[in-house]
């Protein structure tokens, strides 16, 4: 995607805009939003190259991205990982926070720390890790900086998004991984990560969420967001099985530059969601 900015974004006035930047594995992407409009005003992305990492990445495009060289009022950094987990927040304790994650994962790395999000709607806290060296890089660079793991803002706005009190579904893909949401009304009742190398596994992930909570695949909603369009292998697959279907294209809670129509942003969805969370 090329560059996305607003004819009026000024760059004599970013520090009363609010930065987030979204650091996956395959890329790093970029928005602004000037908060007083609630209005989304610039939007970059750039590829995580296969001789590079996120680090790499990131150090370049703070050298060499315009976008990133001005000083902004707030920053948010929204960092993609497997490597979190949740706890309700009646059972929460902040000194045993090491104790939730190495429960969870398979092993712990030295280099990493865990950082933890209040998912309201959830009454919930996720703990994630963030690679040491990628959180010195970007708070050297900005003075003001939040982190938050991507299923903070999923799973506020999915909750936030019920209009009902039937049950739906959200999917958020990505390469060779996709989080799943299922919720019933506004109260979540499944939260999970699934791995996948083949759209075979893809489709047997989902319907094995189906066939577990016992949903109807006629009636119940699905909503996808992330690494997926409507002629993509993986939406026509889920189609054969599932009637109600439904890209997640932009956000209500937000508004967005006419730049930006006609725009491909189902991938940045959790990005604009972010300030949701805080």
């Amino acid at each position: 995607m090329k560059t996305i900015i607003a004819p009026y974004f000024d760059i004599n006035i970013t520090n009363s805009y609010f930065l987030s930047i979204q650091i996956m594995r395959s890329s790093i992407s970029f928005c602004i939003i000037d908060p007083i409009s609630n209005e989304y005003i610039a939007l970059d992305t750039v590829s995580v190259l296969p001789n590079k990492n996120e680090f790499d990445t990131l150090s370049n495009e703070f050298i060499n991205n315009e976008l990133l060289s001005h000083d902004y009022q707030k920053v948010f950094v929204l960092y993609y990982t497997k490597e979190y987990t949740l706890v309700p927040q009646s059972l929460y304790n902040e000194e045993k926070k090491d104790i939730y994650l190495d429960f969870c994962l398979e092993k712990s790395n030295d280099n990493q720390s865990i950082y933890t999000n209040k998912i309201k709607m959830a009454d919930s806290i996720c703990l994630f890790n963030m690679p040491n060296d990628i959180v010195e890089l970007i708070i050297n660079k900005y003075k003001k900086v939040s982190f938050f793991c991507q299923i903070a803002p999923f799973i506020e706005t999915s909750l936030l998004s019920a209009a009902n009190s039937n049950y739906n579904v959200h999917v958020n893909v990505q390469k060779i991984h996709f989080d799943i949401i299922v919720c019933k009304g506004n109260h979540l009742k499944l939260y999970n990560t699934f791995k996948f190398y083949s759209s075979e596994e893809f489709i047997y992930y989902i319907l094995f969420v189906f066939d577990q909570l016992k949903l109807d695949a006629k009636e119940t909603n699905i909503f996808l967001s992330g690494k997926i369009s409507k002629t993509n292998e993986l939406f026509l697959l889920i189609k054969k099985y599932i009637k109600q279907v439904e890209i997640t294209k932009t956000t209500k809670h937000f508004k967005f530059a006419n730049i930006f129509k006609n725009k491909e942003l189902q991938d940045y969805i959790n990005l604009f969601n972010i300030y949701i969370c805080v």
